[in-house]
């Protein structure tokens, strides 16, 4: 009597499957690392106006100055206007930046991704 032994290793359509999957993964995440490099930059910008507090700002429209000036220096062209707000509080500017991106896929399906960043700014 000869016992039958399973069969070990990947066959043809598991390997064909987890290729697959790799390569969904891999489509994904080079479809999203842009719209991530762009956030880190324009949080580094919004946490830099944080952070000089040496500088004094005198309105919230030199506030958004001084942001846009920091992202454009970043190279970064998604963020507008209406995407920064910017609101006094006491002695110091309320820093908001609200924006998403959207990411074509695949045909008619996108990638949205919400983005928020935040930060207070010393007013004179």
């Amino acid at each position: 009597m000869k016992l039958q032994h399973a069969q070990k290793g990947f066959s043809v359509y598991s390997l064909s499957f987890y290729l697959l999957l790799l390569g969904f993964v891999v489509f994904t995440g080079l479809k999203l690392f842009p719209a991530y490099m762009n956030s880190f930059a324009i949080e580094s910008s919004v946490r830099s106006l944080e952070s000089d507090r040496g500088q004094t700002y005198t309105g919230a429209s030199s506030v958004k100055g001084a942001l846009f000036k920091r992202v454009k220096f970043n190279n970064v062209t998604l963020l507008t206007s209406d995407d920064v707000s910017v609101v006094r509080r006491d002695n110091e500017y309320m820093v908001e930046v609200d924006y998403e991106v959207r990411i074509p896929y695949f045909k008619n399906i996108d990638l949205v991704i919400s983005f928020s960043h935040s930060a207070e700014v010393p007013a004179s």
